[in-house]
């Protein structure tokens, strides 16, 4: 059995990429801990007035202290009227995964539960009204 995420792994923040391609960079320690301390989540929505989806973005804390937006995944199986029913369905999803995770899975079960629920990553995603992250 082999032990820790091999390079060609999905990364275990979720994104989709594989781990060569994503974070193996900065693994300078343990990945359960730099998943833990280094990424969050937040539930949104995305899209346009009438038609809105939920998402959730993964935000990377920078050595400056800076909060950056890694990656946003989103769920366009599930398209409502409105804006927060979205960002609740989101907040919903991402509670019942994290729940699993926290009862003994893996980081990389984060992202294939996301998965399974109709989540895909967006490229050249635009992050509409939010202010200046910081940690």
């Amino acid at each position: 059995m082999r032990k820790g995420i091999g390079r060609n792994d999905l990364c275990p923040c979720g994104s989709g990429k594989k781990y060569k391609k994503c974070c193996l960079g900065n693994a300078d320690q343990d990945t359960t801990s730099e998943f833990q301390s280094k990424y969050r989540f937040e539930a949104g929505s995305y899209g346009d007035i009438g038609s809105f989806m939920p998402s959730i973005a993964c935000l990377k804390l920078m050595q400056s202290g800076e909060w950056i937006y890694h990656f946003v995944l989103v769920n366009p199986n599930q398209v409502l009227p409105e804006e927060d029913q979205a960002v609740i369905q989101a907040g919903e999803d991402l509670s019942v995964t994290f729940e699993l995770k926290n009862k003994g899975g893996m980081d990389a079960a984060v992202a294939m539960d996301l998965k399974s629920k109709g989540y895909v990553s967006v490229d050249d995603f635009n992050v509409v009204g939010s202010s200046e992250l910081q940690a």
